[in-house]
């Protein structure tokens, strides 16, 4: 799954190689010759390159009982790199300390900013890294880079938030040029659904699926779209915005996320006299089979439901995965998505409606991940 666009054949074949490495852990040589058709001879200069690098490394012989040589296997060193993903959500900050096999490190969860402007939140997003550099330091691993997921609209290309709705005061804010700023390694930063998307393919459910959406529900509705197993980004880094798509509701177009939101589902749930401050009440409701909110989060997953049709039909994914905060609703809100998929999908389509395998953790690991092959990708350019 390459997210930069290499040129030149040399590091498309290199970085071709270390994708293949990151995913089929203990392949060899031989077997990348035969998937990449590259020559014996250029994946082992290469491979001689990543070795000298830092980048991989070799185990013991495996014996297959043939005659002749047994495949040596390759692996990427798990401190080939160290990263930091973060998400920078509506509400709080969330860090994690990751290595080059994509194991996590260290996290932590800061406070509720959600009465802070854009620098508040964004001395919030300090103190977390901190502890974070804090506890690297301690245990003396050299950290390479930061990945940030963060409500779009973004540039991803030059680290610019634009206008993310419902995070106020965020206007045009250089998030990638200030952390940089401050850490002196490299940052970047990406939509938080598209991040998540990259985590369901790299540690979820969507290892070995080709074609999927993993769909982001919280205050904002977003979803990262996998296709022919790449992260697509489109012309504009606006893929996957379902959560404006318009719905007409109450005489006028509104977007998804403004009648569909997290937030918005607590509102809704106040109003009708129920006292809920948290999802997680929500959900204990639902479990108690409380009337009012059954109805309610019925009403809410009916219109995501109504999306994910449109999302389907314009896309063609084998899995639309469920994610976000609002996914400990649990059963109530996933299955009349499924009954709004059944009923109006179009043409006999076999699509699986389900709920992320790592939803807690589904954005900061793909920030981290994100960063991680970035910085990848740009070492191997280098060599």
């Amino acid at each position: 799954m390459l997210i930069s666009k290499p040129v030149g054949t040399r590091v498309k074949n290199i970085i071709t190689l270390l994708h293949l490495l990151l995913k089929d852990d203990g392949i060899s040589r031989v077997e990348l010759s035969r998937i990449t058709g590259l020559t014996k001879t250029t994946i082992s200069a290469v491979i001689k390159k990543l070795k000298d690098s830092g980048i991989v490394e070799e185990s013991n012989q495996i014996s297959t009982g043939n005659i002749g040589k047994s495949p040596i296997p390759l692996h990427i060193r798990a401190d080939a790199v160290y990263t930091i993903g973060v998400h920078l959500s509506r509400q709080r900050v969330e860090a994690l300390l990751m290595d080059t096999r994509m194991n996590i490190i260290t996290s932590n969860t800061g406070e509720d900013y959600t009465r802070f402007g854009p620098e508040g939140i964004i001395d919030s997003l300090f103190i977390n890294i901190n502890k974070i550099m804090e506890y690297a330091k301690k245990k003396e691993i050299d950290l390479g880079a930061i990945g940030i997921g963060v409500p779009g609209p973004l540039d991803a290309q030059t680290g610019v938030v634009k206008q993310p709705p419902k995070l106020k005061g965020w206007e045009d804010v250089p998030l990638g040029s200030i952390v940089q700023k401050e850490y002196g390694i490299p940052v970047w930063i990406e939509n938080d659904a598209n991040v998540c998307a990259l985590a369901e393919k790299w540690l979820g459910s969507g290892r070995n699926i080709h074609n999927f959406i993993c769909i982001l529900i919280n205050e904002g509705i977003g979803a990262g779209v996998i296709i022919n197993d790449e992260l697509y980004q489109g012309t504009y880094d606006f893929v996957g915005e379902i959560g404006h798509f318009l719905c007409y509701e109450q005489g006028k177009f509104q977007y998804l996320e403004d009648i569909a939101g997290a937030d918005v589902l607590l509102h809704l749930a106040n109003s009708q006299g129920l006292s809920v401050k948290s999802l997680e009440k929500m959900a204990e409701l639902l479990q108690q089979d409380n009337q009012i909110a059954n109805s309610i989060v019925k009403k809410v997953a009916t219109w995501i439901g109504s999306a994910i049709v449109n999302a389907i039909h314009m896309i063609g994914p084998q899995t639309v995965f469920i994610g976000g905060e609002m996914a400990v609703l649990g059963e109530p809100l996933i299955q009349p998505i499924r009954g709004i998929v059944a009923n109006y999908l179009f043409g006999g389509q076999v699509v699986n409606i389900k709920f992320s395998s790592i939803s807690s953790d589904a954005v900061t690991s793909g920030a981290g991940i994100y960063a991680m092959i970035h910085w990848l990708e740009k070492k191997s350019s280098e060599i």
